[in-house]
């Protein structure tokens, strides 16, 4: 807004860049501008000061669709004052020269008007939609009529107005109806909810199915290998034992058989000793009978007396080893008388 400054009865405005003034004296314009700085006399003066800058309202309107069901419709109109001394002749934009703000308040009487022209293109537009696609998609076709009716209006530029831009922000329904929408979409998001969760869960089973079978494959897996790995060891002992059995019967039979070279050696070492043993005796026997037979040889042209003298030699020889000897007088007396007969042939 604009600052009023006073020196005694003297006023002073400054306005700024974007606040146009119109300075009344007399009924007609004496002064106007933009920012403009100056000294007035308030008892002959009135002052009316017009923004330049775009203006923004934001409005709700309560209407109706073709299904009989209120909306509220949020519109901003962002709009321009183009032509502010038409614009004082439609509104009241002067400012008290005390404070510099306006004794009424002009934009709000703006936003009334922009908010009756909106409200028909609105309504003829919103009366074709059901309530779904006006909650849906009504926005964007609401907001292309109002613009399409605002652009054909020749009161906007009798103002001094100008339209810049409109914008849509919602159209919504009643609580109640709202929720009464958003139940099949939430209804559909908890079941494709549901079945995310149901496909989540079947797959959870599924994989836990798969752990389980992979389990049970592996334990009879397992299994069979250790079938084959007790077939094998028991197959592996068997050719152990049979090994086994071939060594000991080897060995059995290499001890055999050296016990029989063994014995057969003994034996023909005994039978070799014996048969050397026999030869040997009977060499020796022979030698001896040999001996005997020269002996008895040589003794046969010998004389009975001459016999009995060595017997009697050797006998002499034994006595010490002969403890008794008996001597019959039959004996004695043959023996003397053989020795008696046998010296007169001697002599």
């Amino acid at each position: 807004m604009a600052t009023i400054s006073r020196l005694l009865w003297w006023r002073h405005l400054r306005a700024g860049p974007n606040e146009y003034i119109l300075h009344f004296r007399g009924g007609r314009i004496a002064g106007k501008g933009q920012g403009l700085s100056y000294w007035f006399n308030p008892l002959s003066a009135a002052i009316a000061q017009v923004p330049v800058e775009d203006c923004e309202t934001t409005f709700v309107l309560h209407e109706r669709t073709a299904d009989m069901q209120e909306v509220a419709v949020q519109c901003t109109i962002v709009y321009r004052l183009t032509d502010p001394e038409k614009a004082t002749t439609r509104a009241n934009f002067t400012v008290s020269l005390e404070s510099g703000h306006w004794v009424e308040k002009p934009l709000e009487r703006l936003a009334s008007f922009w908010a009756q022209r909106v409200r028909q293109p609105v309504r003829a537009h919103l009366v074709r939609l059901p309530l779904a696609e006006a909650v849906r998609s009504g926005a964007e076709t609401v907001r292309g009529a109002v613009m399409v009716s605002l652009a054909a209006d020749t009161e906007t530029a009798s103002m001094g107005l100008a339209l810049v831009g409109v914008q849509i922000d919602q159209i919504s329904p009643s609580p109640e109806l709202a929720k009464a929408l958003e139940t099949p979409t939430r209804e559909a998001i908890q079941q494709k909810a549901d079945e995310a969760s149901f496909q989540r869960r079947a797959l959870a089973v599924e994989k836990e199915r798969a752990i389980k079978e992979n389990e049970l494959a592996t334990q009879v897996e397992l299994a069979r290998r250790q079938d084959d790995l007790i077939q094998r060891q028991n197959a592996n002992k068997v050719l152990e034992a049979q090994g086994k059995a071939d060594a000991d019967k080897t060995r059995v039979q290499a001890e055999l058989s050296l016990q029989a070279l063994t014995a057969e050696g003994y034996a023909r070492d005994v039978k070799a000793k014996a048969q050397g043993d026999a030869d040997a005796r009977r060499v020796m026997g022979e030698a001896d009978a040999s001996a005997e037979a020269a002996r008895a040889g040589a003794w046969r042209d010998v004389p009975s007396h001459v016999l009995l003298g060595l017997a009697a030699q050797a006998l002499a020889t034994k006595l010490n080893s002969i403890e008794h000897v008996t001597i019959t007088p039959d004996t004695l007396s043959e023996v003397i008388g053989r020795l008696l007969n046998t010296r007169p042939s001697q002599k």
